[in-house]
């Protein structure tokens, strides 16, 4: 978001710097019908300084600044109240009085998107000391969607730009629910899935389909010693990433149609006690030059669907370069992902009371 003019000096220690990919200025300058045959930064950079940017060029080269907060991530939680019929206005006044009227938040607007849906948007500012006052100080928005899924119940999706913003978020939540119990709040957690089923979890999801995406491989597994005490923050517990040539057994099994569950890496960890927490996938898109690696975890309790990396063919150099793609692209694709780990998780969970009540 540019909220002020941007020094034409700014922006071309960005471009030198390299936190502004060579190709996607020349990209952004093709699209307006500027070609440059330049191949270097320190050129490029010469050639764009007289330029007079209007504010969407310089909102999409904000964008495309290479920076892990330009990455959407996403946490869902969902919310419940005893009136059934009202859920929406009631949400939307439970927000708009003051939620967020303490912390670094500052509220941009709260709009009723129809009759099932509210988008509450927030804003704060990111100090990032340095030379380049283009990049030093930046303003983030955390888009909060409040969807109704069911009488009673609504979804919170919270968009936010850093891992830690999700733990400072349910922090100030948890604060106001103490003083309005009409609302409760439930965690979409793996606190809650037997042991088998955290693993079910990940291991149903792959085999989904992905309207106009094809996976790749597996980029990420992280898993968690399960021994942990009632008393315990599971957060605190120590993490283990999976070595590279593991993580190609996972990827062939997935290729392969089978189980990873089946995998020899993951029937040991799950002998030796431990649950996958963590899994990064690379996708193509069957339809443009483009990959993406999301990845799905549940840090901080929640359910955290992550654009971690995007990618995007360079027609100069013939190869996929990474880089974030615009905001509202990301969004088309987190969109896929989030609906469809949401509906898995919702499944597993059905069907784990079900069985729960047949042993009963």
């Amino acid at each position: 978001m540019a909220s002020k003019y941007i020094d034409n000096k700014e922006l071309k220690r960005v471009i030198e710097d390299g936190k502004l990919k060579r190709f996607k200025i020349k990209k952004i300058l093709k699209d307006q019908g500027i070609i440059l045959t330049s191949t270097n930064a320190a050129q490029i950079a010469e050639q764009v300084y007289p330029i007079l940017w209007g504010s969407s060029d310089i909102r999409r080269m904000s964008q495309s600044i290479d920076d892990g907060s330009n990455y959407i991530k996403s946490s869902i939680v969902e919310l419940e109240i005893d009136d059934t019929e009202n859920i929406i206005d009631i949400l939307e006044d439970f927000f708009e009085n003051g939620v967020f009227r303490y912390g670094r938040y500052s509220k941009l607007g709260i709009n009723r998107v129809n009759e099932n849906q509210v988008l509450l948007r927030l804003k704060y500012a990111v100090e990032r000391p340095g030379r380049i006052e283009f990049i030093s100080k930046q303003y983030k928005n955390t888009d909060i969607i409040i969807s109704k899924i069911s009488d009673g119940k609504a979804l919170l999706d919270i968009r936010q730009a850093s891992s830690s913003e999700m733990k400072e978020f349910n922090k100030l939540l948890d604060n106001t629910l103490k003083k309005d119990t009409s609302v409760q709040v439930r965690h979409i957690s793996l606190e809650v899935l037997t042991h088998e089923n955290r693993v079910a979890f990940f291991d149903e999801f792959i085999k989904n389909e992905f309207s106009g995406w094809r996976f790749d491989t597996v980029t990420k597994v992280a898993l968690k010693k399960y021994e942990r005490s009632v008393d315990e923050d599971d957060d605190s517990a120590e993490e283990k990433n999976v070595s590279q040539a593991d993580l190609q057994g996972i990827t062939s099994a997935i290729l392969n149609g089978t189980s990873i569950r089946n995998n020899s890496f993951v029937k040991q960890c799950l002998n030796n006690n431990f649950y996958i927490t963590t899994m990064g996938y690379k996708f193509e898109c069957m339809d443009e030059l483009r990959e993406v690696v999301v990845e799905i975890n549940f840090k901080y309790n929640d359910m955290k669907i992550d654009i971690c990396k995007t990618y995007e063919y360079d027609a100069e150099s013939e190869q996929m370069r990474a880089h974030p793609l615009m905001q509202n692209v990301q969004e088309d694709i987190l969109k896929l992902f989030q609906k469809t780990a949401y509906k898995q998780y919702m499944k597993i969970l059905e069907c784990q009371k079900n069985e729960g009540l047949k042993e009963i």
